[in-house]
């Protein structure tokens, strides 16, 4: 009798491309992670930035599913050289079209920000990402029809701080997303989106706004506000689009942000990018509605999907008494898809700063690769 019920259980776990799946009655466990391998060669003016090869991201995570309307998720960076707690949420979708969620989740903001690391078109995300929140802790609710999509949120502080991509900006926000879709089919879309987050920042906490130049394994910037002091608030807006039609897409964004801080002119800062990929074994461009972005490339061949890919972007962190820089980016890339779980990428970058968070200018060039293994 006991063989019998550990065959039984033993026939609820699969492992696959999709993970670890535990399934018993009305509940499904997933277990998965990702590695992202990096390596970067660069040729750099002045700003030092060191020839590397390393881990970006080693991630676990989990996912209970019970009966079709709630979902847990946790994951979190144990290795890399950014660790920490990432998703932390509970999701009820009992609810026709609407789906809540509380937690330690991505600011619904940005579809750049919102769009997973595993299905970015290049290794990093833009400059223009600076701008946008990521992780915070609070609530959302998402309303997604036939070809709209609407968001709110109220969120704090993220739950775990332990990542010097995004600085913590102790306060409280309130953000909107809208995403219309007046073309969507299965190979054919069309989207424009826009998002406003308003925080407000506690007495005595600070912001800042800095980037990286595309390439991960380095902490050099060389753009920076360095500590604010005296913002009491702050306005994000962004306004996105986007088309894809079978194999290629294209879409960029805009993000401006205005702070309240008399006592630095009211500084305004601003960004943007426009980036273009085409598949070239031909397999099709996916979009979220609920994010407003295109992701996943899944290969159809034996032989995987080969995507190409090109962005510009920019950072504007110059205005009132602020001297942040101003940086310019070229990335050329392209995407190895081996099968749904090996991505192999190369990148190009040539990055200028005119001037830049010392007040000259300097230019840098790198190559960048990627061994992503994702389940």
């Amino acid at each position: 009798m006991s063989g019998l019920s550990c065959t039984a259980m033993a026939q609820d776990i699969t492992a696959g491309s999709d993970g670890i799946v535990v399934q018993t009655n009305d509940v499904r466990l997933t277990l998965g992670g990702r590695v992202h391998l990096d390596a970067v060669l660069s040729d750099d003016d002045v700003t030092m930035i060191k020839d590397e090869i390393n881990l970006r991201r080693l991630r676990v995570d989990a996912t209970v599913d019970v009966g079709d309307d709630w979902t847990a998720k946790f994951d979190a960076d144990i290795g890399g050289i950014s660790t920490g707690l990432r998703n932390v949420w509970l999701a009820y979708k009992g609810i026709d079209d609407v789906t809540l969620r509380a937690g330690n989740l991505t600011t619904p903001f940005s579809g750049e920000r919102q769009k997973s690391s595993n299905h970015l078109k290049f290794l990093e995300r833009s400059l223009a990402a600076a701008l946008a929140p990521g992780f915070r802790t609070g609530g959302a609710v998402t309303y997604s029809g036939d070809n709209i999509a609407f968001t709110a949120a109220y969120v704090e502080n993220p739950i775990d701080a332990d990542d010097d991509r995004q600085p913590r900006e102790d306060g409280s926000s309130i953000v909107g997303k809208i995403v219309w879709t007046p073309i969507r089919e299965r190979k054919r879309v069309l989207f424009v989106a826009g998002a406003i987050d308003r925080r407000d920042l506690n007495t005595g906490a600070e912001t800042r706004v800095r980037s990286t130049p595309e390439f991960g394994l380095s902490f050099s910037r060389l753009v920076d506000t360095g500590n604010l002091d005296g913002v009491s608030s702050y306005i994000n807006l962004a306004l996105e689009a986007g088309y894809a039609h079978g194999p290629f897409a294209i879409n960029g964004q805009y993000l401006r942000r205005f702070n309240d801080a008399a006592a630095l002119g009211d500084p305004e800062f601003s960004g943007g990018s426009i980036e273009a990929a085409y598949v070239l074994t031909g397999e099709r461009q996916r979009f979220s509605l609920s994010s407003g972005s295109f992701g996943a490339v899944r290969p159809t061949g034996k032989l995987g999907a080969v995507e190409i890919a090109a962005r510009v972007s920019f950072l504007d962190l110059e205005d009132g008494s602020v001297t942040g820089g101003k940086e310019k980016n070229f990335t050329a890339g392209t995407n190895w898809y081996i099968g749904k779980n090996i991505k192999f990428a190369l990148n190009y970058i040539h990055a200028e700063v005119d001037p830049g968070r010392f007040g000259f200018s300097e230019s840098v060039d790198a190559v960048a690769t990627r061994l992503q293994i994702a389940f």
